[in-house]
Protein backbone atom coordinates (compact mmCIF):
# COMPACT_ATOMS: atom_id res chain seq x y z
CA UNK A 1 0.00 0.00 0.00
CA UNK A 2 0.83 3.82 -0.37
CA UNK A 3 0.67 3.52 3.13
CA UNK A 4 -1.04 2.93 6.47
CA UNK A 5 -3.29 5.50 6.31
CA UNK A 6 -4.86 3.42 3.06
CA UNK A 7 -6.03 0.50 5.48
CA UNK A 8 -9.15 -0.20 5.55
CA UNK A 9 -10.53 0.86 8.90
CA UNK A 10 -13.53 2.74 8.09
CA UNK A 11 -12.57 6.40 8.20
CA UNK A 12 -13.75 9.12 5.41
CA UNK A 13 -11.25 11.41 4.17
CA UNK A 14 -13.35 14.58 4.81
CA UNK A 15 -16.15 15.56 6.79
CA UNK A 16 -19.91 13.85 5.39
CA UNK A 17 -23.41 15.67 5.70
CA UNK A 18 -25.94 13.37 7.33
CA UNK A 19 -27.35 12.23 4.45
CA UNK A 20 -23.95 11.01 2.97
CA UNK A 21 -23.35 9.80 6.43
CA UNK A 22 -26.28 7.41 6.63
CA UNK A 23 -25.89 6.22 3.01
CA UNK A 24 -22.41 5.12 3.56
CA UNK A 25 -23.70 2.83 6.38
CA UNK A 26 -26.22 1.23 4.29
CA UNK A 27 -23.83 0.94 1.45
CA UNK A 28 -21.67 -0.47 4.61
CA UNK A 29 -24.13 -3.09 5.77
CA UNK A 30 -25.06 -4.46 2.30
CA UNK A 31 -21.18 -5.11 1.45
CA UNK A 32 -21.47 -7.07 5.18
CA UNK A 33 -24.12 -8.78 4.13
CA UNK A 34 -23.02 -9.90 1.08
CA UNK A 35 -25.72 -8.00 -1.06
CA UNK A 36 -23.15 -6.14 -2.60
CA UNK A 37 -20.97 -8.57 -3.86
CA UNK A 38 -17.03 -8.49 -5.29
CA UNK A 39 -15.93 -10.13 -8.36
CA UNK A 40 -12.20 -10.24 -9.59
CA UNK A 41 -10.95 -9.41 -12.90
CA UNK A 42 -7.71 -9.19 -14.99
CA UNK A 43 -6.81 -5.88 -16.18
CA UNK A 44 -8.95 -4.86 -19.17
CA UNK A 45 -5.93 -3.63 -21.14
CA UNK A 46 -3.18 -6.43 -20.54
CA UNK A 47 -5.63 -9.31 -19.66
CA UNK A 48 -3.29 -9.37 -16.84
CA UNK A 49 -3.86 -10.56 -13.15
CA UNK A 50 -0.20 -9.27 -11.74
CA UNK A 51 -1.35 -6.67 -9.23
CA UNK A 52 -0.26 -4.44 -6.74
CA UNK A 53 -2.47 -3.15 -3.73
CA UNK A 54 -2.23 0.69 -3.37
CA UNK A 55 -5.28 1.10 -1.12
CA UNK A 56 -8.20 -0.87 0.80
CA UNK A 57 -11.04 1.74 1.28
CA UNK A 58 -11.79 4.86 -0.60
CA UNK A 59 -12.36 8.50 0.58
CA UNK A 60 -15.71 8.11 2.01
CA UNK A 61 -14.23 5.11 4.84
CA UNK A 62 -15.95 2.43 2.46
CA UNK A 63 -14.46 -1.04 1.30
CA UNK A 64 -12.21 -0.17 -2.05
CA UNK A 65 -9.26 -2.38 -2.83
CA UNK A 66 -7.35 -0.83 -5.13
CA UNK A 67 -4.40 -1.58 -7.07
CA UNK A 68 -1.99 -1.30 -10.21
CA UNK A 69 -1.15 -3.19 -12.79
CA UNK A 70 2.76 -3.99 -13.16
CA UNK A 71 2.96 -4.72 -16.40
CA UNK A 72 0.83 -1.66 -17.92
CA UNK A 73 0.60 0.71 -14.94
CA UNK A 74 -3.55 0.97 -15.15
CA UNK A 75 -4.80 1.47 -11.55
CA UNK A 76 -8.14 -0.08 -10.76
CA UNK A 77 -10.64 -1.29 -8.37
CA UNK A 78 -10.20 -4.79 -8.25
CA UNK A 79 -11.96 -7.24 -6.76
CA UNK A 80 -14.74 -4.68 -7.67
CA UNK A 81 -18.48 -5.06 -6.73
CA UNK A 82 -20.12 -6.84 -9.85
CA UNK A 83 -22.66 -5.56 -12.45
CA UNK A 84 -25.72 -6.15 -10.47
CA UNK A 85 -24.69 -4.78 -7.29
CA UNK A 86 -23.09 -1.82 -8.88
CA UNK A 87 -26.78 -1.50 -10.74
CA UNK A 88 -28.59 -1.46 -7.40
CA UNK A 89 -25.85 1.38 -5.98
CA UNK A 90 -26.26 3.64 -8.61
CA UNK A 91 -30.08 3.48 -8.40
CA UNK A 92 -30.58 3.80 -4.47
CA UNK A 93 -27.56 5.37 -3.18
CA UNK A 94 -25.25 7.08 -5.94
CA UNK A 95 -26.56 10.60 -6.09
CA UNK A 96 -26.97 10.48 -2.49
CA UNK A 97 -23.55 9.54 -1.64
CA UNK A 98 -21.78 11.78 -3.67
CA UNK A 99 -23.62 14.81 -4.23
CA UNK A 100 -24.90 14.93 -0.87
CA UNK A 101 -28.31 15.65 -1.83
CA UNK A 102 -31.96 13.77 -2.62
CA UNK A 103 -32.95 15.13 -5.78
CA UNK A 104 -31.70 17.42 -8.96
CA UNK A 105 -30.79 21.23 -8.33
CA UNK A 106 -30.44 24.33 -10.28
CA UNK A 107 -27.84 24.46 -8.65
CA UNK A 108 -25.99 21.45 -9.89
CA UNK A 109 -27.28 21.91 -13.26
CA UNK A 110 -25.57 25.28 -13.16
CA UNK A 111 -22.65 23.16 -12.62
CA UNK A 112 -22.74 21.57 -15.22
CA UNK A 113 -23.47 24.27 -17.60
CA UNK A 114 -20.11 25.67 -16.80
CA UNK A 115 -18.47 22.55 -17.54
CA UNK A 116 -20.15 22.52 -20.82
CA UNK A 117 -18.80 26.00 -21.55
CA UNK A 118 -15.13 24.42 -20.61
CA UNK A 119 -15.44 21.34 -22.99
CA UNK A 120 -16.86 23.62 -25.83
CA UNK A 121 -13.88 26.11 -25.32
CA UNK A 122 -11.46 23.38 -24.86
CA UNK A 123 -12.64 21.85 -28.33
CA UNK A 124 -11.84 25.34 -29.85
CA UNK A 125 -8.81 25.91 -28.77
CA UNK A 126 -8.02 22.27 -29.99
CA UNK A 127 -9.35 23.48 -33.41
CA UNK A 128 -11.47 20.49 -33.35
CA UNK A 129 -14.92 21.77 -33.96
CA UNK A 130 -14.33 23.78 -37.34
CA UNK A 131 -13.66 20.21 -38.77
CA UNK A 132 -17.12 19.05 -38.22
CA UNK A 133 -20.45 19.79 -39.94
CA UNK A 134 -21.71 23.21 -39.19
CA UNK A 135 -24.42 22.05 -36.87
CA UNK A 136 -22.49 18.87 -35.12
CA UNK A 137 -24.72 16.34 -33.66
CA UNK A 138 -23.66 15.65 -30.01
CA UNK A 139 -23.86 12.51 -28.30
CA UNK A 140 -23.43 12.70 -24.20
CA UNK A 141 -23.41 9.92 -22.61
CA UNK A 142 -23.90 9.90 -18.88
CA UNK A 143 -25.60 13.18 -19.27
CA UNK A 144 -26.99 13.38 -15.72
CA UNK A 145 -29.58 16.60 -15.68
CA UNK A 146 -28.06 17.69 -19.23
CA UNK A 147 -26.09 20.67 -18.09
CA UNK A 148 -23.01 20.25 -20.40
CA UNK A 149 -25.72 19.52 -23.74
CA UNK A 150 -27.26 22.93 -22.45
CA UNK A 151 -24.60 24.97 -23.34
CA UNK A 152 -23.65 23.13 -26.73
CA UNK A 153 -27.39 23.54 -27.78
CA UNK A 154 -27.03 27.70 -27.39
CA UNK A 155 -24.18 27.33 -29.25
CA UNK A 156 -26.00 25.67 -32.30
CA UNK A 157 -25.45 21.64 -32.04
CA UNK A 158 -28.48 19.13 -31.96
CA UNK A 159 -27.92 17.63 -28.89
CA UNK A 160 -29.17 14.23 -27.42
CA UNK A 161 -28.53 12.64 -23.70
CA UNK A 162 -28.47 9.58 -22.34
CA UNK A 163 -28.37 8.63 -17.92
CA UNK A 164 -29.07 5.63 -16.08
CA UNK A 165 -30.50 8.23 -13.28
CA UNK A 166 -34.40 8.68 -14.15
CA UNK A 167 -35.10 11.71 -11.89
CA UNK A 168 -31.94 13.33 -13.31
CA UNK A 169 -33.01 12.64 -16.95
CA UNK A 170 -36.41 13.98 -16.03
CA UNK A 171 -35.18 16.83 -14.83
CA UNK A 172 -33.22 18.28 -17.91
CA UNK A 173 -36.03 16.85 -19.81
CA UNK A 174 -39.12 19.20 -18.17
CA UNK A 175 -37.11 21.62 -16.70
CA UNK A 176 -35.16 22.54 -19.56
CA UNK A 177 -36.51 20.57 -22.55
CA UNK A 178 -33.66 18.70 -23.44
CA UNK A 179 -33.82 15.98 -25.61
CA UNK A 180 -32.73 13.06 -22.84
CA UNK A 181 -33.49 9.71 -22.53
CA UNK A 182 -32.96 7.02 -19.85
CA UNK A 183 -30.21 4.01 -20.88
CA UNK A 184 -26.71 3.17 -21.79
CA UNK A 185 -25.09 3.79 -25.50
CA UNK A 186 -26.16 0.76 -26.71
CA UNK A 187 -29.92 0.98 -26.40
CA UNK A 188 -29.54 4.55 -27.30
CA UNK A 189 -32.33 5.42 -30.39
CA UNK A 190 -30.32 7.80 -32.31
CA UNK A 191 -31.72 9.83 -35.27
CA UNK A 192 -28.44 10.77 -37.05
CA UNK A 193 -24.51 9.83 -36.75
CA UNK A 194 -22.88 12.02 -33.56
CA UNK A 195 -20.29 14.32 -34.84
CA UNK A 196 -19.46 14.74 -30.91
CA UNK A 197 -20.04 11.92 -28.14
CA UNK A 198 -19.03 13.24 -25.32
CA UNK A 199 -18.25 10.96 -21.87
CA UNK A 200 -17.33 13.23 -18.62
CA UNK A 201 -16.43 11.54 -15.72
CA UNK A 202 -18.75 8.71 -17.20
CA UNK A 203 -15.72 6.24 -18.63
CA UNK A 204 -13.77 5.61 -15.04
CA UNK A 205 -17.50 4.19 -13.84
CA UNK A 206 -18.04 1.41 -16.34
CA UNK A 207 -17.53 -2.26 -15.77
CA UNK A 208 -16.55 -3.37 -19.90
CA UNK A 209 -14.70 -0.39 -21.49
CA UNK A 210 -14.53 -3.02 -24.76
CA UNK A 211 -18.56 -3.51 -25.58
CA UNK A 212 -18.85 0.16 -24.85
CA UNK A 213 -15.59 1.33 -27.01
CA UNK A 214 -16.94 -0.87 -29.83
CA UNK A 215 -20.39 0.39 -29.69
CA UNK A 216 -18.93 4.35 -29.84
CA UNK A 217 -16.66 3.25 -32.53
CA UNK A 218 -20.04 2.29 -34.24
CA UNK A 219 -22.20 4.99 -34.24
CA UNK A 220 -19.41 7.80 -34.38
CA UNK A 221 -19.40 9.57 -37.57
CA UNK A 222 -16.30 9.20 -39.49
CA UNK A 223 -14.58 12.32 -39.28
CA UNK A 224 -16.63 12.42 -35.25
CA UNK A 225 -14.66 12.91 -32.41
CA UNK A 226 -15.05 11.08 -28.82
CA UNK A 227 -14.30 13.33 -26.02
CA UNK A 228 -13.15 11.51 -22.50
CA UNK A 229 -12.72 13.96 -19.14
CA UNK A 230 -12.12 12.14 -15.70
CA UNK A 231 -9.65 12.72 -12.65
CA UNK A 232 -6.08 11.87 -14.26
CA UNK A 233 -3.95 9.64 -11.02
CA UNK A 234 -1.38 12.03 -12.60
CA UNK A 235 -3.01 15.39 -11.48
CA UNK A 236 -3.83 15.22 -7.77
CA UNK A 237 -3.85 18.91 -7.52
CA UNK A 238 -7.57 19.38 -7.64
CA UNK A 239 -7.63 16.85 -4.72
CA UNK A 240 -4.76 18.83 -2.61
CA UNK A 241 -2.19 16.11 -3.93
CA UNK A 242 -4.36 13.25 -1.65
CA UNK A 243 -4.62 10.30 -3.70
CA UNK A 244 -7.12 8.99 -0.64
CA UNK A 245 -9.52 12.32 -2.12
CA UNK A 246 -9.69 10.68 -5.60
CA UNK A 247 -10.58 7.32 -4.91
CA UNK A 248 -14.56 6.48 -5.30
CA UNK A 249 -15.99 3.16 -4.57
CA UNK A 250 -17.77 4.15 -7.89
CA UNK A 251 -14.62 4.06 -10.14
CA UNK A 252 -13.57 1.23 -11.29
CA UNK A 253 -10.87 2.37 -13.17
CA UNK A 254 -8.08 5.16 -12.31
CA UNK A 255 -6.62 6.42 -15.53
CA UNK A 256 -3.83 8.34 -16.33
CA UNK A 257 -3.44 9.98 -20.15
CA UNK A 258 -1.30 6.75 -20.86
CA UNK A 259 -3.13 4.25 -19.40
CA UNK A 260 -6.18 5.77 -20.91
CA UNK A 261 -4.88 5.81 -25.09
CA UNK A 262 -3.19 2.32 -24.43
CA UNK A 263 -7.01 1.29 -24.13
CA UNK A 264 -8.24 3.65 -26.75
CA UNK A 265 -5.83 2.24 -29.35
CA UNK A 266 -6.99 -1.08 -27.97
CA UNK A 267 -10.35 -0.74 -29.54
CA UNK A 268 -9.74 1.34 -32.88
CA UNK A 269 -8.82 5.05 -31.63
CA UNK A 270 -6.26 7.40 -32.04
CA UNK A 271 -5.32 10.19 -29.60
CA UNK A 272 -5.60 13.73 -31.13
CA UNK A 273 -5.31 16.34 -28.31
CA UNK A 274 -5.29 15.61 -24.30
CA UNK A 275 -3.58 16.49 -20.79
CA UNK A 276 -3.01 14.27 -17.58
CA UNK A 277 -6.12 16.25 -16.57
CA UNK A 278 -7.61 14.16 -18.18
CA UNK A 279 -8.89 16.24 -20.67
CA UNK A 280 -8.87 14.38 -23.93
CA UNK A 281 -10.16 13.75 -28.33
CA UNK A 282 -9.88 10.99 -30.06
CA UNK A 283 -10.91 10.11 -33.67
CA UNK A 284 -11.09 6.69 -35.34
CA UNK A 285 -7.78 5.07 -36.63
CA UNK A 286 -7.11 4.06 -39.66
CA UNK A 287 -7.42 0.09 -39.72
CA UNK A 288 -4.08 -1.35 -39.16
CA UNK A 289 -2.63 -5.07 -39.48
CA UNK A 290 0.06 -3.99 -36.70
CA UNK A 291 -1.03 -5.07 -33.02
CA UNK A 292 -0.86 -2.27 -30.47
CA UNK A 293 2.06 -1.83 -28.74
CA UNK A 294 1.07 -1.37 -24.99
CA UNK A 295 3.28 1.44 -22.87
CA UNK A 296 4.08 0.38 -19.65
CA UNK A 297 3.14 3.49 -16.99
CA UNK A 298 3.64 1.16 -13.81
CA UNK A 299 7.14 3.21 -12.82
CA UNK A 300 6.08 6.61 -13.91
CA UNK A 301 2.70 6.54 -11.97
CA UNK A 302 4.34 5.01 -9.27
CA UNK A 303 6.65 7.65 -8.90
CA UNK A 304 4.12 10.24 -9.11
CA UNK A 305 1.90 8.52 -6.16
CA UNK A 306 4.81 8.16 -3.87
CA UNK A 307 6.44 11.43 -4.16
CA UNK A 308 2.90 13.07 -3.62
CA UNK A 309 2.47 10.65 -0.99
CA UNK A 310 5.38 12.14 0.81
CA UNK A 311 5.13 15.83 0.32
CA UNK A 312 1.57 16.06 0.47
CA UNK A 313 1.88 17.68 4.23
CA UNK A 314 3.93 20.13 3.42
CA UNK A 315 1.59 21.95 0.98
CA UNK A 316 -1.59 22.89 2.76
CA UNK A 317 -2.82 25.11 -0.44
CA UNK A 318 -2.74 23.41 -4.44
CA UNK A 319 0.48 24.69 -5.71
CA UNK A 320 -0.98 25.77 -9.29
CA UNK A 321 -0.15 24.13 -12.67
CA UNK A 322 0.66 20.80 -12.96
CA UNK A 323 3.24 18.94 -11.78
CA UNK A 324 5.64 21.61 -10.57
CA UNK A 325 6.51 22.53 -7.01
CA UNK A 326 5.45 25.88 -5.45
CA UNK A 327 7.79 29.02 -5.84
CA UNK A 328 7.14 30.48 -2.29
CA UNK A 329 7.19 28.44 0.94
CA UNK A 330 4.37 29.42 3.20
CA UNK A 331 5.22 29.67 6.72
CA UNK A 332 3.31 26.64 7.77
CA UNK A 333 5.58 24.65 5.56
CA UNK A 334 8.89 26.31 7.18
CA UNK A 335 7.41 25.17 10.65
CA UNK A 336 7.15 21.53 9.60
CA UNK A 337 10.87 21.95 7.75
CA UNK A 338 12.19 22.97 10.82
CA UNK A 339 10.48 20.28 13.20
CA UNK A 340 11.48 17.60 11.09
CA UNK A 341 15.76 18.86 10.95
CA UNK A 342 15.51 19.14 14.47
CA UNK A 343 16.54 23.50 13.93
CA UNK A 344 13.11 24.39 15.35
CA UNK A 345 13.76 25.34 19.04
CA UNK A 346 16.97 27.09 17.41
CA UNK A 347 15.11 29.08 15.06
CA UNK A 348 12.25 29.72 17.40
CA UNK A 349 14.96 30.70 20.18
CA UNK A 350 16.54 33.38 17.97
CA UNK A 351 13.50 34.41 16.76
CA UNK A 352 12.40 35.48 20.72
CA UNK A 353 15.20 36.98 21.55
CA UNK A 354 14.91 39.79 18.85
CA UNK A 355 11.42 40.13 19.18
CA UNK A 356 11.97 40.63 23.30
CA UNK A 357 14.83 43.19 22.05
CA UNK A 358 12.21 44.99 19.70
CA UNK A 359 14.29 43.90 17.08
CA UNK A 360 12.34 44.51 13.37
CA UNK A 361 11.86 40.82 12.10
Amino acid sequence: MLSKRYEDDGRPTYALNELQLVTKRQIGEKIKQGIYRFESVPCCVCQRSDFELLSRKDRYGLYMPVVICRYCGLIQTNPRMNQDSYSQFYRQEYRKLYNGVEIPTEGFFAVEYKRGRAIYDYLIRKNILPGLSLRPFVLEVGCSAGGILHYFREKGCRVKGVDLDEEYVQYGRERHHLDLSVGTVHDVALCDTPDIIIYADVLEHILSPSSELIRVRQILSGQGVLYVELPGVKNLFPFYRDFMRLLQNAHTFHFSLATLVNLLELYGFRLVAGDEAIRSVFQKAEPSAHTVEIKNDYVSAMCYLKRWEKLRMFFPFPPGEFNQLPKVVTLNVLVKLLKLTRLYNFVAGIYHRLKSRGKPL
